[in-house]
């Protein structure tokens, strides 16, 4: 009876932390998970930003509409004992290719407080804070965000390393 009940409680905790999540207001039709760091239109490969590193961020997914005109970008953090989980959601114009921020959320998934994930989520929203280019091509997308070892992860005169996504799956059959 006791490991029901605890069983009960996991899955009630499980899904009021996932209720956080952002939705756009769109259907979401496309996947793509975290392929790692790149740099330039190129997108090649490079090592994750120290910053990233030393905040313990972790890019998971990103989720798209069908036109691929919204986006929602979901990483994860440690800050204070704290396991946190950041929403990015925002608009891509694709003429552009920029990418601007209209919405975004952090939140504890351990139970912890919410105020635990502050200083993370300032963090990650000043990545954000102006739009940011993004690189499409075949599949792949790669979200341009300012870090401070953009010179030494991609050249001389580099400011921006790319978050790289890859398309894993349609989220959505018609």
């Amino acid at each position: 009876m006791k490991k029901v009940i605890f069983g009960l409680a996991l899955a009630v905790f499980a899904f009021a932390a996932f209720a956080q999540d952002i939705n756009f207001g769109v259907q979401e039709r496309w996947l793509a998970q975290n392929g790692g760091f790149t740099c330039g239109a190129g997108n090649t490969p490079t090592q994750t930003p120290s910053e990233f590193k030393n905040k313990a961020i972790i890019f998971t997914y990103m989720t798209t509409d069908y036109t691929l005109d919204n986006g929602k970008f979901v990483a994860s953090y440690y800050e204070k004992g704290t396991e946190c989980r950041y929403n990015l959601v925002g608009h891509a114009d694709n003429a552009n290719f920029i990418f601007t921020k209209t919405d975004s959320t952090a939140y504890s998934i351990n139970g912890s407080a919410a105020e635990n994930c502050a200083e993370g989520k300032a963090y990650l929203d000043s990545l954000f804070a102006t739009p940011n280019n993004y690189f499409y091509k075949h599949g792949t997308m790669s979200l341009q965000v300012a870090v401070a070892d953009a010179p030494a992860l991609c050249g001389e005169g580099a400011t921006q390393v790319g978050i790289f996504f890859k398309k894993a799956a349609k989220t959505k059959i018609d």
